[in-house]
């Protein structure tokens, strides 16, 4: 009994950015699809043809020969730590992006993917490294929350201080997130994605 409690409070813990490590690490190890099934929420979406539920595309997909690699570059978490953000490049010998990846705390403290795409990599690339931006939305009172055009999915921490949206936007998907600071809204990410 005291083991399951240390155990959910050292879950509980954990920044985000070593949630998308060990994903990252186990695609590797166990395979890509395997990975994203043992890492997702309930209720995950995944960035296909738009917002998909992934649970139903993932299911029949069997892990390729060669996973793709990725890497947290940044991580925002909410401020009571129900959610979080994190993106960073990914690798393939096919091409490589950026992914854009919302996390949900779990009720035993675990984190989980909810939404998952990506995009073009930032102008330039992304260099391979171990440091990583990690940052939190602002405690406290929250400014009026902005705006959002039809809503393909999203959502918002439990606190209401980190937000995210994917919208269509042309042919392609817009990602937003924003996080509170100091009584405004930060833009973490606004990205087309699904490119």
């Amino acid at each position: 009994m005291i083991a399951l409690a240390l155990a959910a409070a050292v879950a509980a813990s954990q920044p985000v950015e070593q949630a998308e490590r060990a994903f990252a690490a186990t695609a590797q190890t166990e395979g890509q699809w395997t990975a994203f099934r043992r890492f997702m929420a309930p209720g995950a979406r995944i960035l296909t043809d738009g917002p998909t539920d992934a649970a139903k595309f993932l299911a029949p997909l069997k892990d390729p020969r060669v996973a793709l690699m990725w890497w947290p570059a940044r991580t925002v978490t909410a401020c009571d730590g129900s959610l979080a953000f994190s993106t960073g490049p990914w690798r393939s010998a096919r091409g490589h992006g950026r992914f854009l990846t919302i996390w949900q705390r779990q009720p035993d403290g675990a984190w989980k993917w909810l939404y998952d795409g990506g995009g073009a990599d930032d102008a330039g690339g992304s260099p391979a490294g171990d440091t990583v931006v990690a940052t939190r939305a602002a405690c406290g009172r929250l400014p009026p929350p902005p705006a959002t055009p039809a809503m393909l999915a999203g959502g918002e921490s439990q606190d209401g201080s980190l937000r995210w949206s994917v919208t269509k936007d042309g042919a392609a998907w817009r990602m937003r997130v924003l996080a509170a600071a100091r009584g405004t809204w930060a833009i973490v990410a606004d990205r087309i994605v699904g490119t």
